[in-house]
C-alpha cells in the first residue's frame, strides 16, 4: 500500500486505491451480512377468512347481549382465563372484575352503544377487533365517546377474548366551554339527602373561585370524617379545573393531604356535570370514579357518585346535596 503522503500528492492513485479497498471489504463482508439478515416476516393479512370473521362478530354480539341483560356467568363465558381490561386511565382489570361490575339491575347499568368495528388477523388465532364505543351512563342523557380494541383468540375452536384496551375520542369543544363552570364559584356545604347517610358520611365544605389569570377553576374541599368516628381525620383536597388542550377536554387534577391524588376528565350533560376519572391512593392503589352534578340554576347541586362500566369495586352510589352559601347582601 502507498505511502498516505503519496496517496495525498496523487488524488487519481487515491481515488483508485480508496475504491479498490472498498470493492474488497464488501466482497468480503456481503456474504455474511446476506447469511445474518433474518428471513422476511410473513404479511400480516388485513382481515381474517370470512368464516371466522362471522363467528368473531356473532360472539362480540352475544357478549354486548349478556353485558345489556346484566347475565355475569354468560359474559365470563366469553372470557379467556386470563383476560383483562385496561381503560383509558390505565388501570387494570381481570376478566373476573370486569365481569362482575356489569352484574346489578338495569338502572344501575350503563348503556353500551358499539359502532362500526374494523377486525384485523394478527395470526390465524388472533385477530384485533377495533371500533367506537359510546357510554351512556345512568341518569344521564350525553354519552362518553370513547375507542376501544378488543383481542380475540381462537381457543378449542371458538373464539373468546382476551382483553379490551379502552380509550378517549377527542371533542370540538373550545378552551371558552370553561366558563360553563362560573356557576361553581361560592361557598359550598355537602348535605346527605337522608338521615342514615349523614352518619356515614364525612362533613364537606368547599370553596371555589378563578386563578388570577382567570384560566383555572381552583377548589379548596376540608373533609371530615364523621363523628361516629373513633379519632376523627381531616382531609385537605385541593383541585385545579382547566382546558386541556392535548385531549381537547376540561381536565381536573387534586391532591389531598393523605397523599391521594386524581386526574379527572368532564363531561357537560345539560345542566349536568359528569367527572370521570381514577383516583390513585398513597400506597398505589387505584380506582377508577364517576360523579354527576347536577346543577339548579341557584344556590344547590345534587352531587351523585355511580358505579363506572368496569368498576372493580362495589361501593353503593351516593347522593347528596351542596348547598351554597348565599352572599352578603344577597337574600
Amino acid at each position: 500500500m502507498p505511502p498516505v503522503h503519496m496517496l495525498s500528492a496523487h488524488p487519481t492513485v487515491a481515488s483508485r486505491v480508496i475504491a479498490s479497498l472498498a470493492a474488497a471489504i464488501l466482497a468480503a463482508w456481503l456474504p455474511a451480512i446476506a447469511a445474518a439478515e433474518p428471513a422476511a416476516a410473513p404479511a400480516i393479512r388485513s382481515e381474517p377468512p370470512a368464516a371466522d370473521a362471522a363467528a368473531i362478530r356473532a360472539a362480540a354480539s352475544a357478549y354486548r347481549e349478556a353485558v345489556v341483560k346484566g347475565d355475569v356467568a354468560a359474559s365470563r363465558q366469553m372470557w379467556t382465563v386470563d383476560g383483562d381490561v385496561v381503560d383509558g386511565w390505565g388501570n387494570v382489570l381481570s376478566a373476573a372484575e370486569a365481569v362482575a361490575a356489569t352484574g346489578g339491575t338495569a338502572a344501575e347499568r350503563p348503556e353500551v352503544r358499539v359502532g362500526d368495528t374494523r377486525l384485523r388477523s394478527i395470526t390465524p388465532d388472533v385477530v384485533l377487533e377495533d371500533g367506537a364505543v359510546d357510554v351512556v351512563l345512568p341518569g344521564t342523557a350525553t354519552p362518553l365517546e370513547g375507542w376501544f380494541s378488543a383481542i380475540w383468540v381462537k381457543q378449542g375452536g371458538q373464539w373468546k377474548l382476551a382483553g379490551i384496551r379502552e380509550s378517549e375520542r377527542p371533542t370540538t369543544l373550545h378552551g371558552d366551554s370553561l366558563d360553563d363552570l362560573e356557576w361553581m364559584v361560592g361557598e359550598w356545604t355537602l348535605v346527605p339527602d337522608d338521615d342514615a347517610a349523614t352518619d356515614a358520611m364525612p362533613a364537606m365544605e368547599m370553596s371555589v373561585r378563578w386563578d388570577a389569570g382567570h384560566m383555572f377553576l381552583l377548589r379548596d374541599v376540608r373533609m371530615t370524617s364523621p363523628a361516629t368516628t373513633a379519632e376523627p381525620v381531616t382531609i385537605d383536597v385541593q383541585q385545579r379545573i382547566g382546558w386541556d388542550p392535548l385531549v381537547g377536554r376540561i381536565r381536573s387534577w387534586s391532591f389531598a393531604t393523605d397523599g391521594t391524588r386524581g386526574e379527572a376528565t368532564w363531561f357537560r350533560d345539560g345542566t349536568s356535570w359528569i367527572t370521570k376519572g381514577t383516583t390513585i391512593l398513597a400506597d398505589g392503589t387505584q380506582s377508577t370514579t364517576v360523579h354527576i352534578s347536577s346543577y339548579d340554576g341557584h344556590d344547590r347541586c345534587v352531587w351523585r357518585t355511580i358505579r363506572e362500566p368496569f368498576a372493580a369495586d362495589d361501593r353503593m352510589p351516593v347522593r347528596a346535596t351542596w348547598v351554597r352559601t348565599p352572599k352578603e347582601g344577597v337574600k
